[in-house]
């Protein structure tokens, strides 16, 4: 299989693209596409075929859990159990954008996703072609940065080709600018929320909202 690079205007979006990106995923394929952190690759996250692939593509570790990014708060149901009211706040004003939040999954994700774990990273990405993508595909897509496991994130459709063109069916670039910083994480598994890794956006910055 060779990789193909589609760019799609992300003021016009090309719905025969999109439509065929959907049924690559509905196939349990996964692609790679920009977020506004990294390049992603991202499969169907209730399909172990998709997730399998993503892990084997990466040659990621079984332990690491993979998050999913989601178009819309219902598609956010889907993988979540509870929302608590500070992680609503944070994605009031953080949403789209990078600010991943570790929270109780639904039984229906598998474990697989999630290492074992009970709990599952969700984002919202703030990038118009990835939202499209996803919204169209009306699930949840399980995603992490298009790169080999411990190697640097990848910023460009160039960069994903170069790692992966015999591997994937598609690498889709848009002119939207991936800003090469990855997302701050912040989990809601203990009393009070705490934050895991330092990104895009600050401590500062989303302690305007919440207490630590």
């Amino acid at each position: 299989m060779q990789s193909n690079i589609v760019k799609i205007n992300p003021g016009s979006i090309n719905v025969k693209i999109i439509e065929k990106v959907v049924s690559l995923l509905k196939r349990g394929e996964i692609i790679a596409f920009p977020t506004d952190t990294v390049y992603g690759v991202g499969g169907d996250i209730f399909s172990e075929t998709a997730i399998n692939r993503i892990y084997r593509l990466k040659n990621r570790p079984a332990n690491k859990p993979i998050n999913a990014l989601v178009s819309s708060m219902n598609q956010l149901k889907m993988v979540v159990e509870f929302l608590p009211e500070d992680a609503k706040l944070l994605i009031e004003k953080f949403w789209p954008g990078p600010l991943t939040i570790i929270l109780k999954k639904r039984a229906e994700v598998s474990d697989m996703v999630t290492s074992s774990l009970d709990t599952i990273g969700v984002r919202m990405p703030n990038n118009r072609v990835a939202l499209e993508i996803i919204r169209k595909f009306e699930k949840p897509l399980a995603t992490t940065s298009a790169n080999i496991s411990n190697k640097p994130s990848t910023l460009t459709a160039e960069d994903v080709y170069i790692n992966f063109k015999e591997e994937l069916p598609i690498i889709i670039d848009s002119e939207e600018k991936v800003l090469g910083i990855e997302s701050t994480i912040i989990t809601f598994e203990s009393v009070k929320p705490q934050i895991l890794r330092i990104g895009a956006i600050t401590k500062e910055e989303l302690s305007r909202f919440i207490d630590f």
